[in-house]
C-alpha cells in the first residue's frame, strides 16, 4: 500500500514540469547514432529529475553541462536514485570516444544505479541515457563522487538496519500479543507490518540485490509485494476501525479495491507488469478513502480510530516529502531520503498504540457488557422467582381443579361403564328374549306331538292290560272253557296286529318329539354358558349348529339357509356361549338385511360356511341383502351406531361382536359382494391364548 501511495503522490505532481537543463526524446538511439543526434527533436526541461509516468516506451535523455575543474575532484559518478528502473544504457560522449555502461534491476543486482564519469580534460560534459521500466518511469539525476556515495550507502545501511530492527521488534511484539489476546486484528497487523517493511526494502533497492539479474522472480516480487501491501492495509483497516459496523458503504468500496489488488497479484504471475502498475495507481485512491473511513469511525465514537487517523496522516506526509524530493522541490538529503521509512516507523508505532487503546476499549466494552449481563441476570432471576411463585400458585390451583375434574370424570366413567354394561346386558336380554320366544314355540311343537300320542297309546295299553288281567284270573273250573272263548273273542276284537303297529308309531312319535326337545335343550345349555368366565375346548361347527337350532323359529319361515361346515375342524379354546352370541347377532342382522318388499323366503338367502386356513378357522356369514354403504364402513363397529329407526336397535350388536372376537385374539372384517349383500368373515386362531 505504501508503494501505491508513493505512485499516487508522484502522479499528482507529474504535471508541474519542474526539471533541470535536460533534454529527452521518446525512443531509443543506438551508439552509432549518438554523433548525429543533433538532428533529433530534443525536448528541453528544467531541473535534473524527469518523470515520464507509467509508460512501456523507452526514452533517451541527453544531459549537457559546463563543468569546472573543481567538478572533477574525486571519482565522479552519475547516480540515478531510483533502484526500481528496469534497464538503463549509459553513454558518455567525448571528443575521442563514447563510453557506455548498462544498469537497472534487470541487468544488475546492485541496489543503487550509478555510472562512472570520465574526465576528458574539457569543461563540457555530455551524457545520454536510454531508460525503460514497466514501473513508474522516474529518473532522478544526481552528480556525486564515489567516496560520498559509499559513505551515503553506509549511512543508509545503518539506518535501514535500525529500521529493520524496529520492524522485527514490532513483529515479535505483536505476535506475542496475538497469542495472548487471540484477537484476529493482530494477525492482520502483523501481515501489514511485514508487507510495509518489505515494500520499503523494494523501494530502496535492497530486495533486488538478493537475486541475480537473470532470475525472473525478482520482477514478479517487485509487482506482488506492493499489491500485497495494499491487501494487508485494507484488511487491517476493515478489522481495526470496524468499517462494516461504522461505515458499511466504505466497507464495500474497500472490498472492490481488495479485489483489484488480488487481480494485480494474478497478473504478476502472467508477466503483465504494466497492467499491474495501472491497477496499483488506481488503487492509490484508497489512501484518501481510509482517511475518510477513520474520520467516520471517530464520529461514531470509536476512540482508537483517532490514532489510526493520526498515524495515516503522518505517513501521507512522509510520502509527500519523498515525492517532492523526487520532483526536485525538496533537496536530496538524509531527511528527504528517509522521510518514507521514518513515516512508516511512526505510523507503525502509533498503530501499536491504537491497538493497545483498542484493547482498553474492548476491555471497557467487555466490562460494561458483563455488568449489563450481571444486571440483566439479576433482573431475570428476580423475574424468574416471581414467575415461579406465580406459577406454583397457578399449578396448585390447577392441580386442585384437575383433581376435582378427575374425580368427576372417574365418577362419570364409572357411571358410563355401568350404563354401558346395562345396555350390553339389555342387548343380551333382548337377544335372549327373541331366542326364548323361538325356543318356546319350537319346544311346543314336539310337546304337542307327544301329548297327542300319549292318549291313544294309553288307551291301547289299557286294552292290552285288561286282556292280560282277565287271562291272569283264569282258574281251573267248569267255566274255564267259556272264559277262554270270551278272551279269544276279545283278542280278535282288539285287532292285535293293528294295535302293535299303532303302538309302534305312537312310540316313534314320542321318541321323535323327545329328540327334538333334547336338541333344543342342548342349544339352551350352550347359551346358558354365555357369561361364564372359564374357557373350554369347543367345536366351532357345534356352536354354529346349536345357534341355528335356537334361531330356527326366526329363520325357517323367513329365509333360505345354505350351510357348508367343513368336516374335522380342530377344537379351539374359547367361550362357546360368547361365540354363539356372535353368530346369533350376525345371523339376525343378515335376516333383517334381506327383508325387502315383495321378497319370498326362497329369495332371501343366507350362507354360513366354516373352513380351516393355515392356523385359523374362518367363519363366513353372507347374505344377499341391501349391503353396507361405503360412507359408514368405519363406523359399524362403534358402540351405539345404528342405521335402524329409533326404538328398533341399541347399536350395540356389532360392537359386542367386535369385542368378543378381539377377546379371542381374532379378527372380523366384512365386504360388500358384487351380486349384492354383505359377507362377514371371522378369523379365529387355532392355537389361542385368550385375553384374560
Amino acid at each position: 500500500m505504501n508503494r501505491v501511495s508513493i505512485l499516487f503522490v508522484i502522479s499528482v505532481f507529474s504535471c508541474l514540469n519542474i526539471f533541470g537543463q535536460v533534454e529527452f526524446i521518446s525512443g531509443r538511439i543506438s551508439k552509432s547514432e549518438i554523433r548525429s543526434s543533433e538532428k533529433l527533436g530534443w525536448i528541453q526541461n528544467q531541473g535534473e529529475n524527469l518523470n515520464f509516468g507509467l509508460s512501456e516506451d523507452k526514452y533517451t535523455i541527453r544531459i549537457r553541462k559546463i563543468v569546472s575543474k573543481d567538478f572533477w575532484s574525486g571519482d565522479k559518478i552519475l547516480l540515478i536514485d531510483n533502484p526500481i528502473l528496469d534497464s538503463i544504457e549509459f553513454f558518455q560522449v567525448t571528443n575521442d570516444s563514447i563510453y557506455s555502461h548498462t544498469g537497472g534491476e534487470l541487468v544488475s543486482n546492485e541496489g543503487r544505479i550509478s555510472f562512472p564519469l570520465v574526465n576528458d580534460g574539457t569543461d563540457k560534459l555530455e551524457l545520454l541515457l536510454v531508460v525503460s521500466s514497466y514501473d513508474q518511469l522516474l529518473v532522478p539525476i544526481i552528480f556525486s563522487d564515489l567516496s560520498t556515495l559509499q559513505k551515503t550507502e553506509e549511512s543508509e545501511n545503518s539506518i535501514f538496519l535500525i529500521y529493520l530492527g524496529i520492524l522485527l521488534a514490532m513483529f515479535i511484539y505483536n505476535v506475542i500479543i496475538y497469542f495472548t489476546v487471540r484477537d484476529n486484528v493482530y494477525l492482520y497487523y502483523i501481515f501489514y507490518i511485514s508487507t510495509v517493511g518489505i515494500t520499503q526494502f523494494v523501494l530502496y533497492g535492497f530486495i533486488q540485490s538478493w537475486f541475480p539479474p537473470e532470475i525472473e522472480i525478482k520482477s514478479i516480487l517487485i509487482s506482488i509485494i506492493p499489491a500485497l501491501s495494499g491487501v494487508a492495509t485494507i484488511l487491517f483497516t476493515q478489522n481495526f476501525i470496524r468499517t462494516k459496523e461504522f461505515v458499511p458503504i466504505i466497507h464495500k468500496v474497500l472490498n472492490v479495491f481488495l479485489s483489484l489488488y488480488l487481480f494485480a497479484i494474478v497478473c504478476s504471475f502472467f508477466g503483465k507488469h504494466f497492467y499491474v502498475q495501472l491497477i496499483l495507481n488506481l488503487g492509490a485512491a484508497s489512501a484518501l478513502i481510509l482517511i475518510f473511513a477513520s474520520m467516520k469511525a471517530i464520529r461514531s465514537g470509536f476512540r482508537p480510530a483517532r490514532f489510526f487517523l493520526l498515524s495515516w496522516c503522518l505517513f501521507i506526509v512522509g510520502l509527500m516529502v519523498y515525492a517532492l524530493r523526487n520532483f526536485g522541490l525538496l533537496p536530496f538529503n538524509t531527511f528527504t531520503n528517509f522521510a518514507l521509512p521514518v513515516g512508516s516507523v511512526i505510523e507503525i508505532l502509533l498503530l501499536s498504540f491504537a491497538l493497545a487503546d483498542r484493547i482498553n476499549v474492548l476491555k471497557q466494552e467487555k466490562e460494561i457488557s458483563q455488568q449489563l449481563a450481571f444486571t440483566t441476570m439479576q433482573e431475570n432471576e428476580r423475574l424468574v422467582k416471581e414467575q415461579n411463585t406465580y406459577l406454583e400458585n397457578k399449578v396448585h390451583e390447577r392441580t386442585l381443579d384437575l383433581e376435582n375434574r378427575n374425580s368427576e370424570l372417574n365418577q362419570a366413567l364409572a357411571d358410563l361403564k355401568t350404563t354401558q354394561q346395562q345396555l350390553v346386558e339389555s342387548e343380551k336380554l333382548a337377544s335372549l328374549g327373541q331366542m326364548t320366544a323361538g325356543i318356546a314355540h319350537e319346544i311346543n311343537n314336539p310337546i304337542n306331538f307327544v301329548q297327542s300320542n300319549v292318549g291313544p297309546l294309553k288307551r291301547d295299553v289299557q286294552d292290552i292290560l285288561s286282556l292280560l288281567e282277565q287271562y291272569a284270573n283264569l282258574e281251573n273250573d267248569s267255566d274255564l272253557q267259556l272264559k277262554l272263548n270270551n278272551l279269544k273273542a276279545q283278542y280278535k276284537n282288539l285287532e292285535i296286529d293293528f294295535l302293535k303297529e299303532e303302538i309302534s308309531q305312537l312310540l316313534n312319535g314320542i321318541e321323535e318329539g323327545s329328540k327334538r326337545t333334547a336338541e333344543i335343550v342342548k342349544g339352551l345349555r350352550i347359551f346358558s354358558r354365555m357369561d361364564k368366565s372359564e374357557r373350554v375346548s369347543a367345536d366351532i361347527n357345534e356352536c354354529l349348529s346349536s345357534t341355528l337350532v335356537v334361531m330356527k323359529n326366526m329363520t325357517k319361515a323367513e329365509v333360505t339357509l345354505n350351510i357348508h361346515l367343513a368336516k374335522d375342524l380342530p377344537k379351539i379354546d374359547c367361550y362357546p356361549g360368547k361365540l354363539s352370541q356372535v353368530f346369533m347377532n350376525l345371523i339376525t342382522n343378515a335376516v333383517q338385511a334381506t327383508k325387502l318388499p315383495n321378497r319370498q323366503p326362497k329369495d332371501r338367502i343366507i350362507t354360513i360356511e366354516s373352513v380351516q386356513r393355515n392356523e385359523y378357522i374362518l367363519i363366513h356369514i353372507s347374505d344377499n341383502g341391501v349391503g353396507i354403504p361405503d360412507q359408514i364402513h368405519d363406523k359399524i363397529f362403534e358402540p351405539f351406531f345404528t342405521t335402524k329407526d329409533v326404538g328398533e336397535g341399541t347399536g350395540l350388536g356389532l360392537s359386542i361382536v367386535h369385542g368378543i372376537v378381539a377377546e379371542h385374539n381374532g379378527i372380523i372384517d366384512f365386504q360388500n359382494v358384487p351380486e349384492g349383500g354383505t359377507r362377514f368373515t371371522i378369523h379365529l386362531p387355532i392355537t389361542n391364548q385368550l385375553h384374560g
